[in-house]
């Protein structure tokens, strides 16, 4: 691995040797307690619930994650999002990026429609790629797979809440743009 640092004008190369197995294990611990601040947002207009968006896009999310509460008016989402805020960090010669497990509350919620969604399948992990909203009060969740959540809001009030420490992974998501295009209509 080689790292190029500028020093007053001029380039320097300078060649790390591979790690040792104890020294590896030294920089896991030092990730491993590395802080992450948890993201606690409120979300009451269409430009904060943009940038909610952003920070769920490929959230996974079990079947058995969502909850409408039709009595107390709120949809209930728990997620495995990945934390675009944070740098990868290196460990063991690779990338490393974080997920972690949030909370997604709407209230106000009239109703909710499911398009694509099959219930019957308890092992399926949806993929969030965005949360859209109009003006006339409807909110659309919409997921990878031509599968989406459209909820009747009277007043659009949404919280994200981190709920847990962030945990590492290799794995970061990628997309086919051509074989998986949004259809809005």
């Amino acid at each position: 691995m080689a790292i190029h640092l500028k020093t007053k004008g001029a380039q320097k190369k300078i060649q790390r040797k591979p790690l040792s197995q104890k020294q590896e294990l030294i920089q896991a611990r030092q990730l491993a307690a590395m802080p992450h601040k948890p993201l606690k947002l409120r979300a009451a207009d269409f430009m904060d619930l943009k940038v909610m968006s952003a920070l769920l896009q490929d959230a996974l999310i079990p079947v058995s994650n969502f909850h409408y509460d039709a009595a107390e008016k709120t949809f209930t989402i728990l997620a495995n999002r990945f934390c675009w805020e944070e740098s990868p960090e290196i460990l063991n010669h690779q990338k490393v990026y974080g997920r972690i497990l949030c909370g997604l509350f709407f209230q106000n919620v009239e109703k909710v429609q499911q398009i694509g969604f099959d219930r019957k399948k308890t092992d399926q992990d949806y993929n969030l790629l965005a949360i859209e909203a109009d003006q006339e009060g409807e909110t659309q969740l919409i997921f990878s797979g031509k599968t989406r959540l459209k909820l009747g809001v009277s007043n659009l009030c949404c919280h994200l809440t981190d709920l847990e420490d962030m945990w590492y992974t290799t794995t970061k998501p990628d997309h086919d743009l051509g074989a998986d295009k949004l259809d809005v209509a």
